[in-house]
């Protein structure tokens, strides 16, 4: 038993296959890790259908953003839930639940321009349904260095 409750800070699942999620119970209520790359493929790949269930996984990753002190700045989840968005699903509900509890955490700003984050309405977690390129996917964190920037410095090259 490694503790992972207490010493994972970063998981990614690239390149794993049939994982359900079940094994993810020992980073239930983590106030340490930091990211979690469920997305189960490498760098612009495309996966086949993942195993992984919003109904294991949901109430694990709930466990962990609803601790005072949660640390976790950046999810990555699988693209078959990303792309079967619908706003009654309760992948949604979790996506409407993170964005609402990290609203309420520590103000955070741009590294690069201290704007505060998020900026102009956008969310932590992209909620709008309507467009399946970015549903789901997270906002304002590089995957790389984890690191907050808005959009504006990414695209004006600040960054």
């Amino acid at each position: 038993c490694i503790d992972a409750v207490n010493k994972v800070k970063r998981l990614k699942l690239a390149n794993c296959v049939n994982i359900t999620g079940a094994g993810l119970e020992p980073l239930r209520g983590s106030l340490i890790i930091e990211q979690i790359d469920l997305s189960l493929v490498g760098e612009h790949q495309r996966s086949p259908e993942p195993q992984i269930s919003c109904d294991l996984v949901l109430p694990i990753l709930d466990s962990i953003i609803e601790r005072e002190g949660c640390t976790l700045k950046y999810l990555e989840f699988p693209s078959v839930w990303r792309e079967e968005s619908s706003a009654e699903s309760e992948f949604h509900a979790f996506i409407l639940r993170y964005n609402q509890i990290r609203g309420n955490w520590e103000e955070t700003s741009c590294l690069e321009c201290n704007h505060s984050l998020p900026d102009n309405g956008n969310q932590w977690i992209d909620g709008d349904v309507s467009d399946p390129i970015v549903y789901g996917t997270q906002r304002h964190t590089c995957y790389s260095c984890m690191k907050h920037y808005c959009y504006r410095c990414i695209i004006n090259g600040e960054r």
